[in-house]
């Protein structure tokens, strides 16, 4: 009797990173020790890095990818799409924050049947660390997310989180065009008006311990906001 043998799932980590030379070996060696995926590792910088990201991501065992001149984080994401090889693609944020050991997580959906995974630290059994997130921006979030759901015609639990994942050939289909922040909503709705199935899955949140965010509360903000109305509205 023939046995059926199991194909490894082939996943693509897609980082982008500024200025994040002391987190990014940390989140590239967690997520190496995922062993049971085929895995590589993208890290998407820009000439606005002014550290050794660059050299500290190859050194741990990533490709790094250099977009250019800085257009926005969205825009970097865009551009390293272009060099996935993976079935599934994992968005990640370089600062150590989202945990490489949630992956799995996001990526056991997708091969079940969803298209698009959405870490959240808005679901039950979540772990959020405290002190890892602001009262204001907390507030905000709810906000924002509350504007995606309807926008999207479905709950999203946490538009903010910077940890998603997709089959590849959603994401390319979905074809997002932000270049800032805002890639973040837009994806989702895009991926909601084309009848993609969404989910939303508890993933684990810590402090930064090292560098600071480059996120501006009240600037970026607006940006999603304005994003979330227009790709609405298209």
């Amino acid at each position: 009797m023939n046995k059926t043998i199991k194909k490894i799932p082939y996943v693509t980590v897609m980082i982008a990173a500024l200025n994040e030379e002391k987190n990014i070996t940390k989140v590239i060696k967690e997520c190496l020790k995922l062993k049971q995926y085929k895995l590589e590792i993208l890290v998407v910088i820009d000439s606005k890095t002014t550290d050794n990201t660059k050299a500290v991501a190859e050194k741990a065992g990533a490709k790094v990818i250099h977009t250019g001149k800085w257009q926005g984080k969205g825009y970097a994401l865009r551009q390293g799409q272009k060099y996935v090889k993976g079935d599934y693609v994992v968005q990640l944020d370089a600062d150590y924050q989202f945990m490489p050991y949630d992956i799995p997580k996001l990526i056991k959906p997708l091969e079940n049947g969803y298209d698009v995974a959405l870490g959240s630290r808005h679901e039950r059994n979540s772990k959020v660390e405290e002190g890892s997130v602001t009262a204001f921006r907390d507030f905000g979030n709810y906000l924002l997310s509350a504007a995606e759901s309807i926008a999207a015609i479905q709950r999203v639990s946490d538009v903010l989180a910077g940890f998603k994942a997709f089959k590849t050939k959603v994401l390319k289909d979905i074809n997002f065009t932000e270049v800032h922040y805002g890639y973040e909503a837009e994806e989702v709705i895009l991926a909601a008006k084309k009848g993609y199935k969404i989910i939303n899955i508890p993933i684990d949140y810590k402090k930064r311990v090292e560098g600071g965010s480059n996120v501006m509360p009240i600037k970026h903000g607006l940006m999603f906001l304005n994003t979330i109305v227009r790709t609405a509205l298209k």
